[in-house]
This record gives structure tokens, C-alpha cells and sequence, in this order.
């Protein structure tokens, strides 16, 4: 995962899910179809993103670091 992202900080893992709460509120009152349908697709993007860190982080901790010999570092 580092290659791609840092790892994530708690702050923003915890905004990660501030935003997916609000966008939850949102569904439940916006009345506007097309805006609902906008705030489902932010939602479902959150909460992937979130996820996607988290399961990259558990990868990115149970793989041995090795070297460029295949041999794990000490």
C-alpha cells in the first residue's frame, strides 16, 4: 500500500466515517431523486475508500518485509 498510499491517520479514518454519516443523514431527507441518487454513489465511495484502507493496512502488516534477495530483513 505504500506505493500507492500512506498509510491512513486515525483523523482521517474517523473523517472517512464523519462523511459517510452525514451522507447517510443526507439519503434520509433530501427529497430531490437525482441529488439522492449523487449522495448514495458519495456514500458507497466512502465507505469503499474506508474499507479499501483498512483491508490494505491488514495486508500491508501481515506481509514480511523483504529484501531484494527474497530474504526477510532482521
Amino acid at each position: 500500500m505504500s506505493a500507492v498510499l500512506p498509510a491512513l491517520s486515525p483523523d482521517l479514518k474517523a473523517k472517512l466515517l464523519q462523511i459517510e454519516e452525514q451522507l447517510q443523514f443526507a439519503v434520509r431527507e433530501h427529497p430531490n431523486r437525482i441529488a439522492l441518487e449523487r449522495i448514495k454513489f458519495a456514500l458507497a465511495l466512502a465507505k469503499f475508500v474506508r474499507h479499501q484502507v483498512d483491508l490494505d493496512a491488514t495486508v500491508e502488516t501481515s506481509v514480511p518485509d523483504l529484501d531484494g534477495a527474497g530474504q526477510t530483513r532482521q
